[in-house]
């Protein structure tokens, strides 16, 4: 999802190749943890695959695994509020944000010098 809305955004074939990129990198580092994991652990290893997905709440859907009843609690702890706030912080900041680089690009810049 990160790489799709970069790639939407940026838009260019650049974008388009490092993101590519990036989704083969982590595809080969899922694959060779496991393989790696599999060669040190062997059937226990496997025991655990078989319960679990890469792929976000996979294994939830397809019943093999279970969110407890409390599971909302995970939710609702310190850092994650944190974060939350943090980041709808900076959304509504956007338009200020916006507003200072108008700012810093519109006041005489030296073409060349650091803001330019």
């Amino acid at each position: 999802m990160w790489s799709a809305a970069h790639l939407a955004m940026v838009g260019t074939s650049f974008t388009a190749l490092t993101m590519a990129l990036l989704v083969g990198h982590h595809y080969f580092a899922c694959w060779n943890g496991d393989r790696r994991l599999e060669d040190q652990y062997g059937e226990d290893f496997l025991k655990i695959k078989e319960r679990t997905s890469v792929v976000p709440f996979k294994a939830i859907v397809e019943g093999r695994q279970v969110l407890p009843k409390d599971y909302w609690k995970e939710l609702v702890r310190a850092p994650l509020i944190l974060i939350s706030v943090g980041t709808l912080g900076a959304y509504f900041a956007h338009p200020y944000m916006q507003a200072g680089a108008a700012l810093s690009t519109n006041t005489g810049c030296v073409p060349g010098g650091i803001f330019s």
